[in-house]
């Protein structure tokens, strides 16, 4: 039997918002779902950082349209200073975007009594999780996809990417281009894989030691954290929660890497374990 055709969002499904307050306003696609009946529960998608955002929109794209075609909406979208948001990237910082990841959340909410989801990839999950913490009406189900445990390790492979991206571009050696002086060693702050990175965000980012759902837990959020084999100990203590679901990551992607982008690459377990939070 041939797999089902793919039809593509119409123009009724999509549309662009813009959100939040004059001084730090979003942009985000609002994908409604398929059908004339009620959304089964909207899903918030709080997308990663720099050039892991731009490799992974096709994932986010190919996740909406998915949760279309199940009955649900979803607001993908932009903190303020990223992609299509206006603001200064240099200026930007995590408790600015955890602040934007609530505005998203109460924008997506109409208090209508359908249920809210929030979805996020690597830092993205780190910001859905702090979030948690204030939403003032919680999601019900938090699903983290790649949460930074580590901000020191992160930030080293920020720069570990921005060296073997230019080393590919180049066709070169590291050090060979260093010598030749064509490029300069990164840095943070700084200009690192085409994202600017202020003070504030570098010094935050350095500042993560865990990416806990436990606070999400403590307000009845069911979550569901997919992680690296070797990342499962950060949450060992709070296995015996009823509301955790660990899931362990079957393809390993390195999202920093620009032989990562396109659609081809969508882990085949991510669309799974996020349908499976409607359950």
């Amino acid at each position: 039997m041939s797999a089902p055709a793919v039809v593509p969002p119409s123009k009724a499904e999509l549309s662009t918002r813009r959100f939040g307050t004059p001084l730090r306003e979003m942009v985000g696609v609002h994908q409604r779902a398929r059908g004339d009946a009620p959304a089964r529960a909207r899903f918030l998608l709080c997308r990663p950082l720099g050039q892991e955002a731009v490799r992974t929109a096709a994932i986010y794209r190919v996740l909406a349209d998915q949760l279309a075609r199940e009955g649900c909406d979803s607001l993908r979208f932009d903190y303020h200073g990223t992609g299509d948001s206006p603001g200064e990237e240099a200026e930007q910082s995590m408790a600015g975007w955890v602040d934007d990841v609530l505005a998203a959340h109460v924008h997506l909410s109409p208090q209508d009594g359908t249920p809210v989801h929030w979805f996020g990839m690597g830092l993205g999950a780190t910001l859905a999780a702090r979030a948690v913490q204030r939403a003032r009406q919680p999601p019900r189900h938090l699903v983290l996809w790649e949460p930074v445990f580590d901000g020191s390790a992160y930030a080293q492979a920020l720069l570990a990417g921005h060296r073997a991206e230019l080393s590919r571009e180049f066709d070169e050696p590291w050090e060979r281009l260093l010598r030749t002086g064509k490029v300069t060693e990164p840095t943070l702050p700084g200009d690192v894989l085409g994202f600017g990175i202020g003070p504030r965000l570098a010094d935050e980012l350095k500042q993560i030691h865990d990416a806990t759902p436990a606070p999400a837990l403590r307000r009845g959020v069911k979550v569901t954290c997919a992680l690296h084999p070797e990342q499962r100990p950060a949450l060992a203590a709070l296995e015996t929660s009823p509301l955790l679901k660990l899931h362990m990551i079957e393809t390993r992607i390195d999202w920093l890497s620009s032989q990562a982008q396109g659609t081809a690459i969508v882990p085949p377990d991510l669309p799974r374990t996020l349908l499976a939070s409607l359950a």
